[in-house]
């Protein structure tokens, strides 16, 4: 994370340590490399404790916002000032950690921290307990004051909206759905009910613009799944055979029934009423949005890789041609060419296709498991620079709901581009 002119490097440590003190964060120099101050705090129980540091949240004001949970212990989100001196604490579930499942007797961390997100005077903080419990606060900036709270994870700020999604399991019909709640009060604006089959699938997290939420809507790929079982099933009924070759019923029905593709939604923030809508013909595995303009990499079920494009410089957004990621020269897509289909091998692809990692008005950088490539905006076939990572900068860790959107471990900002891979951070201008 970039903020400041640092770099924020969240640190933590594992079972065992025997410090008073452990490391959560090092704040390094973004040009020079040269570590600022280095955040540690007590270790609650010595020898027995993880720590896991959530992302850092840069504050315009040069504070720093830092999410540390120790393991069935205390979940506190540290406010510094911006030379690392600790300003406040936030227990987030003092005196309710069972409630709040921070304190969950599990034989390893079990608890997920989500990114923060802070507006001008309170900032959010979510968390998710074995993919099936979400938490939600929201704190006063000034005083840490617990403002309201839900039983939600955040996804997004978009202005004065926090926009969040409800656990995927549980009763009722309303799992897995988007909420848009005002930061202020959390006073809920508007909702987006889920599909009623694999709800974790049915939006995913995509981007933000300006004051718009992009969001991947899988619907038509998730009724196609159900209608293909139904329809396998109605195959093996109706078959006079006395064995049934599952596979080839299924190849049967993928050649007559080819499966549709996903769909890159705009939703307006203040109301969530649906702004956009443009068809993609494949599955959506990386999203990034800049300035004027959506991107998104999208593998159909041949396996081959594109890049799709919505330009919104104008008053109506337009879906521009794609791009073939396989005529830009010499770049890797190291896509698996085996069954792509509707079956569960397609969720494959996000493995080895190419990420969405910035763009803004003149570059498009995208990541691939051996290389970063800059690419013109104006003509994404036209590469400007090309390096060679020493790691693959690919997310590790891993995300509650929906896994199919990969992101890249890459922030850009003051003319620099900040690579992580799983030891090291690299800078480069």
């Amino acid at each position: 994370m970039i903020g400041g002119g640092l770099v924020l490097v969240a640190c933590g440590w594992q079972r065992g340590t025997t410090d008073e003190a452990g490391p959560v964060l090092a704040a390094l120099d973004a040009g020079s490399g040269v570590e600022r101050f280095r955040l540690r705090i007590p270790v609650a129980r010595p020898g027995a404790t993880d720590c896991q540091v959530g992302i850092p949240c840069p504050l315009p004001d040069g504070r720093i916002l830092v999410p540390v949970y120790q393991w069935d212990v205390s979940l506190v989100v540290y406010l510094l000032a911006p030379d690392g001196g600790i300003t406040r604490a936030d227990d987030l579930g003092a005196g309710r950690e069972a409630e709040l499942h921070v304190f969950g007797s599990d034989l390893g961390i079990k608890l997920w921290q989500e990114p923060l997100v802070a507006g001008p005077d309170a900032y959010a903080a979510s968390w998710v307990y074995r993919a099936r419990a979400y938490r939600m606060q929201c704190r006063d900036l000034a005083t840490g004051a617990l403002r309201w709270e839900a039983d939600e994870r955040v996804l997004a700020r978009v202005g004065d909206v926090v926009v969040t999604e409800t656990a995927p399991e549980g009763d009722g019909g309303d799992r897995g759905a988007v909420v848009g709640r005002a930061i202020g009060d959390g006073g809920v604006l508007w909702r987006l009910q889920s599909r009623p089959l694999y709800p974790e699938r049915s939006f995913s997290p995509g981007a933000v613009v300006g004051r718009s939420l992009v969001l991947v809507d899988r619907g038509r790929r998730m009724a196609a799944d159900d209608a293909r079982e139904e329809g396998i099933l109605e195959l093996v009924v109706d078959s006079s055979a006395d064995q049934v070759d599952f596979d080839e019923l299924e190849r049967l029905w993928d050649r007559e029934h080819p499966p549709p593709g996903e769909d890159l939604v705009g939703y307006g923030s203040a109301d969530g009423g649906e702004e956009w809508r443009f068809e993609m013909r494949g599955t959506v595995t990386s999203v990034v949005a800049g300035p004027a303009s959506v991107c998104a990499v999208v593998v159909d079920d041949a396996g081959r890789c594109s890049l799709e494009r919505v330009h919104l410089d104008g008053a109506v957004p337009r879906h521009v041609p794609p791009i073939d990621l396989a005529t830009v020269p010499d770049l890797v897509t190291a896509l698996r060419t085996g069954d792509l289909g509707v079956g569960g091998m397609r969720f494959r692809a996000h493995e080895t296709a190419p990420i969405v990692a910035h763009i803004d008005h003149d570059r498009l950088l995208l990541a691939t498991d051996t290389e970063l490539v800059c690419l013109s905006v104006a003509d994404p076939r036209a590469v400007i620079w090309r390096m060679p990572l020493p790691e693959s900068p690919r997310v590790t860790r891993p995300t509650t709901t929906d896994r199919r959107i990969a992101t890249a471990s890459i922030s850009c900002g003051q003319g620099l581009v900040h690579v992580r891979g799983h030891a090291d951070i690299w800078t480069f201008g």
